[in-house]
């Protein structure tokens, strides 16, 4: 196998047929006209690793998955403050959703093409003949990867929605939403799926990392599991990545340099610059960063205050993931983890920077949370913590008892993934603390602005779909 997980496949035969009707007809997105059958598409290991391609590079070419899912939680909570003045970027800065916007249909409807892909994928092979067995194993399981991983997205932005584990468009056009609960239930038997047949290495992207392996579904499962009160089953599964000889936490010392960067050592999933294979660069710095320094006008991010002085001074997370512009004496502190804006940029630094999904340090969080919950060991939860508090260079926890330690733990939580996937959002909502924080510091915010509207355009093609409360 090959890198050909991450080029862009423009044209390929085969990989159109994950583009068809099914579940795309769900959010009434038109299928091409030069699909093929299924049989032709998984009909050898060659053309099903064209498809698979497609599902991979497809995913990291989404706005969601390259920058939005970034930028808009982190607004959505509080990590993150708008400058400008474009409405529907608004509204994720005010959390004040309206059903007719264009962005939410946009994140619907982009998971939803990457599930459908996986779909296809998965039934396909289960029905192939031509595919190898070992090929339809690893192809599967990645599959069902992401596919867990978009329905997580899916529900912790919008609560119930359709389960569509299907391609047929007689089945998904009109399927009604799915309990949360039962989401996770299927998400969780995937990832096991998963992690049960994965490989145990990245020998499947050629070490790039990129690429899913066992240590990743089982990331991902720690994740699901806590999200999910299973803090036995999240600590299992976060001491299997972190005793992985695969990983480890980058030092203090190059935090800045070697972290958020092609193949970091503390990297368990990463995706790549979707314009082109050879990019260096990333969307989320392309978009964060100011295209000129000196211009005012060109700041449309800045981190809110009240996360940079949560920060003590030496703390090297502020030295290296955060940067600071003066402008008539005041001070705009910008995002720093992806460092380069272009690919001029990028290429005159000699770095790559691919946008990290899972990395090392999470799992060590996981673990500390689901001991200090269970209580039965705090030393170990406190160690965990300590692990991630010294790596930065930050004051260590002394607390012996569990309910410090759960709140030291999610402090620790958003300075460590401030800015970075949904991290901050995910976890307010997950501990039921969204209302009580976000609603001291936004007079806009109201309950309701946990969850996203079910986007208009797709209650009006599909009449089983209702709207979340308050809409």
């Amino acid at each position: 196998m090959s890198k050909s997980i991450y080029k862009i496949l423009a044209v390929i035969m085969g990989l159109t047929v994950v583009i068809t009707t099914g579940c795309e007809k769900l959010i009434a997105i038109d299928p091409p006209l030069n699909q093929v059958t299924t049989d032709q598409v998984f009909a050898s290991d060659k053309l099903a690793t064209s498809a698979r391609s497609a599902m991979f590079s497809t995913l990291a070419q989404t706005t969601i998955q390259s920058s939005n899912l970034t930028i808009y939680s982190a607004l959505q909570a509080d990590d993150l403050l708008y400058l400008s003045n474009v409405g529907g970027i608004q509204e994720f800065n005010n959390n004040t959703y309206s059903v007719l916007s264009t962005n939410p249909p946009t994140l619907f409807s982009e998971w939803y093409t990457v599930i459908y892909r996986a779909n296809a994928i998965i039934l396909g092979l289960q029905n192939s003949t031509g595919a190898s067995e070992q090929i339809k194993k690893q192809y599967m399981a990645e599959a069902k990867f992401i596919r867990a991983y978009c329905y997580f997205n899916l529900i912790n932005s919008f609560g119930d929605v359709p389960l569509v584990l299907v391609t047929d468009p007689n089945i998904t056009a009109f399927l009604p939403r799915e309990t949360t609960a039962n989401i996770y239930t299927q998400i969780i038997a995937d990832l096991t799926d998963a992690k049960a047949n994965l490989l145990s290495d990245y020998s499947a992207t050629v070490s790039d990392r990129i690429g899913v392996n066992k240590f990743a579904a089982a990331a991902l499962l720690a994740r699901v599991y806590l999200f999910t009160n299973n803090y036995a089953a999240a600590e299992s599964n976060a001491s299997e990545v972190i005793a992985s000889s695969l990983y480890s936490l980058i030092p203090k010392a190059t935090m800045g340099t070697a972290l958020f960067v092609k193949n970091s050592a503390e990297s368990i999933w990463q995706t790549p610059p979707p314009v082109a294979a050879t990019s260096q660069y990333t969307n989320e710095a392309a978009t964060l960063l100011p295209s000129s320094a000196t211009t005012l006008t060109t700041y449309f991010y800045r981190i809110d205050q009240r996360l940079v002085q949560l920060f003590a001074t030496t703390d090297q997370r502020r030295i290296s993931w955060m940067t600071n512009a003066t402008f008539a004496g005041d001070v705009y502190t910008l995002p720093f983890k992806y460092k380069y804006r272009t690919q001029a940029l990028a290429v005159a630094a000699g770095i790559t920077e691919y946008q990290v999904v899972l990395r090392l340090a999470e799992q060590y969080l996981i673990r500390a949370e689901a001991r200090a919950r269970m209580g039965a060991n705090l030393s170990g939860a406190l160690s965990d913590l300590n692990a991630i508090q010294a790596r930065a260079g930050a004051t260590l926890t002394t607390a012996t008892d569990a309910a410090t330690l759960i709140n030291d733990i999610a402090l620790e939580n958003r300075k460590e993934f401030f800015c970075e996937q949904a991290f901050r959002w995910y976890n307010l909502k997950r501990t039921g603390q969204a209302d009580a924080v976000l609603g001291a510091i936004k007079t806009s915010y109201t309950p309701k602005s946990k969850l996203l509207p079910i986007p208009q355009t797709a209650i009006d093609a599909n009449y089983n779909l209702t709207q979340n409360t308050g809409y």
